[in-house]
């Protein structure tokens, strides 16, 4: 999608609402849905919204028993998660699965392998996400990009300079309860329907994200986002950079899975992945890594 004029407000992106992550209701384990390569893992929409969203567990795709759990692969993996966390050829990066790119992906910011993959087997971390879904529902998320700083709702990839200025604003003593108060293109933004910026009652819930900055600082920018998504790789190539210039003790960023897999099927597997290399420390390293290769990932198996 293009925008003629560079400074004038964007669309809100990508706008599928996601559906949560199946699993079987009261198994307390990963469902095996059937046969697929092995180390082939996919989390994918299969619930149904009767109501409200339905919170589930894990899914597991893989060969044989119901009741193996996998083994984590030997040091150094397979040759082809190395090619492809590399950044080899294209092709080479196609003939490899999704799960030996993401092992190659571990293994450049320096995961523990046996530790990743007891993680990517624990179906509390697709519990998290799927919290993350249906706090983004009851907010009204419904695309990605969108970003909530402190109280004020910003939807889409919108230019760097009106997400500053509603930071400053935030930043100020007394933060802005008016719509009047913003530039006429957030005004603008907020004429929308459905508004594309608007004034919230209270800040949202934020417990299971990650941070990058410190969580009690006066400004928290909340993004939920799709690791496959086009328009929040463009935000984190245009704008996170000038974000990051902020961030401290008084402006933190905080990060919420909200993987839209009716469109981008890889991206609640990113998600995953990143949780898990969230438990190591190194979430943001991966977070960084995932949007930089998307084009990379996001069409394996």
């Amino acid at each position: 999608m293009t925008n003629a004029d560079p400074d004038a407000p964007l669309p809100g992106g990508e706008a599928e609402a996601p559906a949560p992550i199946a699993a079987e209701e009261g198994s307390g384990r990963p469902v095996y849905l059937r046969r697929q390569p092995v180390w082939s893992y996919f989390l994918t929409p299969g619930a149904v919204l009767i109501g409200a969203l339905l919170i589930a567990g894990a899914i597991w795709w893989q060969p044989g028993s119901d009741d193996a759990v996998p083994a984590a692969p030997a040091a150094g993996g397979t040759a082809a998660a190395g090619t492809a966390a590399a950044g080899a050829s294209p092709t080479a990066a196609a003939q490899a699965s999704l799960l030996d790119a993401f092992l190659g992906y571990a293994r450049t910011v320096g995961l523990d392998e046996q530790q990743l993959m007891q993680c990517l087997n624990d179906g509390a971390n697709v519990q998290l996400i799927n919290s993350h879904l249906q706090r983004g529902n009851q907010l009204g998320v419904s695309g990605t990009p969108t970003f909530f700083i402190n109280n004020k709702k910003l939807v889409g990839a919108q230019p760097t300079a009106l997400l500053l200025e509603i930071i400053e604003k935030e930043r100020s003593p007394n933060p802005p309860t008016s719509i009047d108060a913003y530039s006429p293109q957030l005004q603008q933004l907020a004429a929308t329907n459905p508004p594309s910026f608007e004034i919230l009652p209270s800040r949202p819930d934020l417990s299971g994200a990650a941070f990058e900055g410190s969580p009690s600082a006066r400004v928290v920018i909340a993004e939920f986002s799709d690791f496959q998504c086009p328009f929040c790789l463009r935000w984190n190539q245009v704008t996170l950079p000038e974000v990051r210039k902020l961030l401290g003790d008084e402006v933190a960023l905080a990060f919420l899975h909200f993987p839209i897999t009716q469109i981008h099927p890889n991206a609640g597997n990113a998600s995953l992945l990143a949780i898990c290399a969230g438990k190591q420390g190194k979430f943001w390293e991966m977070h960084d890594l995932l949007f930089a290769r998307q084009q990379e990932w996001g069409s394996l198996r």
